[in-house]
């Protein structure tokens, strides 16, 4: 089956100073009949002229406007406004590259997931190919060894914004707007289980750039554990639907969400209280994966004098010890 007409979803926060640059991106070689939905998600800046503006320079743009609800939000608003066979999700702040549009008009597939390669500015270019040869693949479990590196190494089974979805098969799926993080994985997760076929192209056809400061990436937050948790029976149930042990992949969601948490804790400035601090630290030090992955971590970190605090916290199972030092050091250095 050819692919048709495309929805392309753009949820945009504070995006005025990089929008036009992603929408010329989406625009660059794009058939006549795509359909860019730009959804403001209540911006306190100008974004919302900015897709106004953008709307009335391009027919194939389209302006929504919404209260801020976040990402999943403003995607799911894109989603109850599209007509076309296929949805695309770049985030307002990157960019298509070229040959994307070629490869899909040269593509037949049965398939109703579409998944292509990205670089990142910070690590370098991914593409599902790098693990398996590009074609259709029916389920997860004919993914075979690349289904672990797909899910946790490249991100590409992770992330909305490396894939296309045929809108059909979505049906009433639409992003869990309770969750401010992991919302697009527990998405793709859910999807997969309505539809596991994928069909992998070989090509790299998205730019993700370097996030900003105030991204939800590199702020301190201290629920990362607590949205895995959420997103966990998903990954279990699809793993299991296929047929494929899910114990290796739940151990490895649940350790690589105690690793971010702490980096995030560690390496972050921001509000969290003393007390919010120790509770996280002591629910990833509870867990004993956690701590040998943390111990492997803490050896070979390179400012021994800074890290020392870090490693007598996880010999001694403190908690305590560590929400203060990382307070001490978020003031002092």
């Amino acid at each position: 089956m050819s692919i048709q007409k495309v929805s392309v979803i753009i949820p945009c926060y504070k995006a005025a100073a990089t929008l036009r640059r992603t929408v010329a991106s989406v625009l660059d070689g794009a058939p006549a009949d795509v359909e860019i939905l730009l959804v403001d998600d209540g911006s306190p800046d100008n974004t919302g002229a900015v897709c106004e503006e953008l709307a009335e320079l391009h027919p194939q743009v389209t302006a929504l406007h919404r209260p801020n609800g976040g990402a999943g939000a403003a995607r799911n608003t894109g989603l109850d406004a599209a007509t076309g066979d296929w949805v695309l999700f770049p985030d307002s702040d990157d960019e298509l590259l070229p040959g994307l549009w070629s490869a899909l008009a040269a593509l037949d597939t049965d398939a109703d997931m579409i998944l292509f390669g990205v670089a990142r500015e910070s690590s370098g270019a991914v593409a599902p190919t790098d693990y398996l040869a590009e074609g259709c693949y029916k389920n997860l479990q004919a993914l075979g060894d690349a289904l672990f590196p797909l899910l946790f190494d490249s991100g590409l089974l992770a992330s909305p914004c490396t894939k296309l979805f045929r809108r059909r098969t979505l049906s009433t799926l639409r992003f869990e707007e309770r969750l401010a993080i992991n919302e697009d994985v527990l998405f793709n997760l859910q999807f997969l289980q309505i539809s596991p076929a994928i069909y992998c192209l070989h090509g790299v056809y998205y730019k993700q750039n370097d996030v900003g400061i105030g991204s939800l990436s590199r702020s301190l937050r201290g629920d990362l554990l607590d949205a895995e948790a959420i997103t966990r029976p998903a990954l279990e149930a699809l793993l299991t639907q296929n047929g494929i042990d899910p114990a290796p992949y739940l151990q490895t969601s649940r350790v690589r969400a105690c690793i971010n948490q702490y980096g995030l804790l560690t390496g972050c400035k921001g509000s969290l209280t003393y007390k919010q601090r120790r509770d996280v630290f002591a629910r990833i030090l509870a867990d004993a994966d956690a701590r040998a992955a943390l111990r492997a971590r803490l050896q070979n970190d390179p400012n021994r004098l800074l890290a020392l605090p870090y490693k007598l916290g996880l010999a001694l199972r403190a908690p305590g010890l560590l929400a203060a030092y990382t307070l001490a050091k978020q003031r002092f250095l």
